[in-house]
């Protein structure tokens, strides 16, 4: 992909994620046409640019989208990257950053949006949560200027497009950030400073007026279509980072231990990838009732496996570790394509995996904190993962819910089908980062087919062809759990649930 050639983007002023690319454009000096989108009355353009999610940011590079604000901003980053480059080129670091941009998107919207829409204890509760969530931030900053240290960069351009809401969240929730967490906010005053920043966040008493006007829609529709202004990716796999000081050049050799639970599809993932590279590897199953210090220690903000510690130092976050598992030990079966856009498509397909469905945004839905197959909460599991949280209502609901479950899984699968077309693997000819995404959820058909008493094959015969193809591969059939064994595991939380 060239770095010439006409770029579009397509925005909404007052979103955090369109922002993002506002600033990462500015950051690079690329010139571009922007045009703002009416998100109540979508146009022609957002429509066919971006058919699955419906949704900006769109980045239009000379008619090709990229979809999805993180997505975008590594496109741009490996696109234009001859000036101001805002992921390190170190992979453990690149590692680091991803998760702390995923992290904020995990966190910061929901978060956010609770204090400018709730009232009374559901307040008090909101603010709560948004300190806690800041405070972490802060406490990953630390003493550095910027969050990758002297320079300007990735997590920074992740997270400054919510210091522009900061003055709203005060004032709805009558609290000072910068009381609880003023390292956070002497940040985003020097990030402030440049202009690639004070030149795209919006003015912070319009975002203000702006979130007076929600408020009211709030009041009249507890779910206003204005809120779809970007389906947050607070989604995903599983699992965060630490960020480890004095990190030495990665060596692709050394030990490598995996914290892991035998069902888990997100661990599944790590374990393909690991066998499609050759990386010889200590597997530790983990009691994820009864967490051990190691899990612990290596995942202090999430606390959920997998994890991959390399030399001493952990990745998490599953789709985090299949690419720096393709970046560290890149000499064998590459699982991103090398032409930016073509990995930027790769990347939005995984993502399409774990991002959480449009019905799970209901607060209705987000209910019960009972344990999930990787022992997180599956409040976390449903909020992060489409196929997850879908695969899921299927075995652990009847009648009604579970019709609606079916339906809602099986049109996941269409549009994966009809990405997947007549190609062998999602990537054309060769198993890729796309098929690791997907593949450990193969497992769990029998069990999705069994309960739910109908065929997959039936519905997406192309999609079971794939799995088939998948499952020749060494590295997928002797990762992948039994599938009776998943149903006997399946049979037991359905037990632990009542169902049974």
């Amino acid at each position: 992909m060239a770095a010439n050639g006409e770029v579009i983007l397509l925005g909404f002023w007052s979103s955090m994620f369109d922002v993002r690319v506002r600033v990462a454009l500015a950051e690079k000096q690329i010139k571009y046409d922007y045009r703002e989108q009416d998100l109540r009355n979508k146009g022609q353009l957002l429509l066919e640019m971006n058919p699955v999610h419906k949704k900006i940011p769109v980045l239009i590079h000379d008619g090709k989208p990229v979809c999805e604000s993180l997505i975008i901003l590594q496109y741009i980053d490996e696109v234009w990257k001859d000036k101001a480059t805002l992921l390190p080129s170190d992979p453990y670091l690149k590692a680091q950053a991803r998760f702390w941009a995923d992290y904020v998107d995990k966190k910061m919207y929901d978060a956010g949006r609770k204090v400018y829409t709730a009232k009374g204890d559901d307040l008090e509760t909101a603010k709560k949560e948004l300190i806690e969530i800041l405070k972490v931030l802060e406490g990953e900053l630390g003493e550095k200027p910027y969050f990758g240290g002297e320079t300007f960069g990735y997590v920074d351009v992740a997270l400054v497009p919510f210091y522009g809401w900061f003055y709203a969240y005060e004032t709805f929730g009558k609290f000072s950030i910068e009381a609880e967490c003023p390292k956070l906010i002497a940040w985003g005053k020097r990030c402030m400073k440049k202009e690639s920043v004070s030149k795209s966040l919006p003015d912070f008493h319009k975002i203000y007026d702006f979130a007076c006007g929600l408020r009211k829609m709030f009041a009249i529709n507890k779910y206003p279509s204005l809120y779809a202004i970007h389906n947050p990716q607070n989604h995903r796999g599983c699992c965060c980072c630490l960020l480890t000081k004095n990190i030495t050049d990665m060596a692709a050799s050394d030990e490598v231990i995996l914290l892991d639970y035998w069902s888990s599809m997100f661990g599944v993932r790590v374990r393909i990838a690991l066998a499609e590279k050759e990386i010889k590897y200590e597997y530790r199953e983990q009691d994820l009732w009864n967490k051990g210090q190691l899990l612990l220690e290596m995942n202090p903000v999430h606390k959920k496996i997998p994890v991959l510690i390399h030399n001493g130092k952990p990745v998490c976050e599953s789709l985090i570790i299949v690419q720096y598992i393709d970046e560290v030990w890149k000499d064998k079966a590459p699982l991103l394509p090398s032409d930016p856009y073509q990995k930027a498509q790769a990347r939005f397909w995984a993502d399409y995996v774990d991002k959480k469905s449009k019905s799970l945004n209901k607060e209705k839905e987000i209910k019960e904190l009972e344990r999930g197959p990787e022992g997180t909460p599956v409040l976390k599991a449903e909020q992060g993962c489409a196929m997850y949280s879908a695969g899921r209502k299927i075995w652990t609901t009847k009648g009604d819910d579970l019709e609606a479950g079916k339906k809602e899984f099986i049109e996941i699968l269409k549009v994966l089908e009809g990405q997947l077309g007549d190609k062998p693997y999602f990537g054309g000819e060769t198993f890729g980062y796309v098929d690791v995404s997907l593949v450990p959820f193969y497992g769990w058909f029998y069990a999705y087919e069994t309960y739910g008493n109908f065929s997959i094959e039936a519905e997406c015969p192309k999609l079971i062809a794939w799995g088939k193809r998948c499952m020749e591969k060494d590295s997928v059939s002797k990762s992948l759990p039994d599938p009776h064994k998943i149903v006997d595991f399946v049979v037991g939380r359905r037990k632990m649930l009542g169902i049974e």
